[in-house]
């Protein structure tokens, strides 16, 4: 990322005039480029070119204990675009180092807005504990303050992370009092992320027709705001709800859509993420081949950027891929190997699902035994879990996994 914090806050040399020139030099950059990002229509799209000089500019005022004001509105503006790019682990360092600062500085409102911030880079990292509890004190911190709008947004990834570890009623909870923070303060884009976290966690819950009815009420509120990155995530996610629909042309339109829009925002991760969904659609349609090499593409990006939840999706994707290809070495490795990451996530219903895919490989090449060992593993991974929406489903499906193989088992000859 160019330059790094090593230096200590006041370690500048204290020679004046030159010292309190250099201050006030640094201090007005980052307070140059804070300005020119929260005032650009595009939001983070017209940070990329000059993104190594925000990176120079934040570093040098992250150095300053007196420019630490415009160093975090730097920060807190520039944030967005550095999320989507998939930096996060070395972005953190820069988020604590600003949170140490206004911490220092006394200033509760940024404080409770790096935690915020710091919560989005956890849970892209997968670790949802933290997250969690980075987004709680923020919405109570902000609720103290009396601050609607920044609650409102910290409660709704909140709900996000409730929704990733499948807590949906917390998540319905945080999400519905994000909304009536947002109708409160009228603050319409806020109104619109909710609304697309909502319509995620009805569409995780098997309510699709309603999912697609908050997925489009949110498209029209980000058109309305005009704000692409948004309106790109949410078409998306309408995709997704299409596609479980069966519904292909339209969730192949809406998918090609959010990849359009992805690309003019250099959002490299949900580019990728976008792409893949689209490989789901390649997937649908037995175009094997297509879905392929879209996932590897899209493996290559999770990879470097760290994104622990998306890569363990795409490797079971390529399992399924290389099984409608009859690439049955392939197809097993990718699936050990997203099992083994949705267990290190801590996500069993994934794990399970990974498990049940890999067992259907077993199946086509008739390894009864093999089959039978994954999916009562998968069985019992899910015993303890209430059995709704995609719970029911995937047990639907070990169960049925289990009767072929006892219907396989019957027709092999006695020795």
């Amino acid at each position: 990322m160019g330059d790094s914090l090593v230096t200590r806050p006041g370690s500048t040399p204290d020679r004046e005039p030159w010292a309190d020139l250099f201050r006030k030099q640094v201090a007005a950059n980052a307070r140059f480029w804070a300005e020119q990002i929260a005032g650009h229509p595009a939001g983070i799209t017209s940070a990329h070119p000059e993104r190594d000089n925000i990176i120079k500019a934040l570093s040098r005022a992250l150095q300053l204990e007196t420019a630490w004001a415009p160093a975090t509105d730097l920060l807190l503006a520039f944030h967005p675009y550095m999320e989507r790019r998939g930096v996060m682990a070395e972005w953190e360092q820069f988020v604590e180092a600003c949170l140490a600062i206004c911490r220092r500085q006394g200033d509760l409102s940024a404080e409770a807005a790096l935690l915020d911030r710091l919560g989005e880079l956890k849970r892209d990292q997968g670790a949802w504990d933290e997250a969690v509890t980075y987004h709680t004190q923020a919405s109570l911190q902000f609720q103290e303050l009396g601050q609607k709008a920044e609650r409102a947004r910290a409660l709704g990834n909140l709900g996000v992370v409730h929704r990733l570890q499948r807590r949906f009623p917390e998540a319905r909870l945080a999400l519905l009092a994000a909304l009536d923070c947002c109708q409160a303060c009228g603050d319409l884009q806020l109104q619109a992320f909710v609304l697309n976290e909502l319509g995620l966690v009805q569409h995780d819950e098997y309510q699709h027709q309603e999912a697609i009815a908050s997925f489009e009420a949110a498209s029209r509120l980000w058109s309305q705001t005009g704000n692409p990155e948004g309106l790109a995530r949410t078409q998306q996610n309408l995709g997704l709800a299409y596609l479980a629909l069966d519904d292909w042309e339209r969730a192949e339109s809406a998918f090609h859509s959010a990849i359009e829009l992805y690309q003019q925002t250099h959002s490299r991760l949900y580019l990728a993420l976008a792409s893949m969904n689209l490989g789901n659609v390649h997937l649908r349609r037995k175009q094997y081949g297509r879905a392929e090499a879209v996932y590897r593409q899209t493996k290559d990006v999770m990879e470097k950027t760290g994104y622990s939840w998306g890569h363990a999706q795409v490797l079971n994707n390529l399992g399924m891929a290389c099984t409608g290809q009859e690439e049955w070495h392939q197809a097993e490795d990718f699936f050990r190997r997203s099992i083994a990451l949705w267990r290190q996530l801590g996500e069993p219903v994934s794990q399970a699902n990974a498990e049940d895919n890999l067992a259907e490989a077993y199946l086509l090449q008739h390894r009864w035994e093999d089959a039978r060992e994954v999916l009562n593993q998968a069985r019992e991974r899910l015993s303890g879990l209430e059995p709704a929406g995609r719970v029911e489903a995937l047990l639907s499906d070990i169960d049925e996994h289990l009767c072929t193989v006892e219907a396989g088992t019957a027709k092999i000859p006695e020795a």
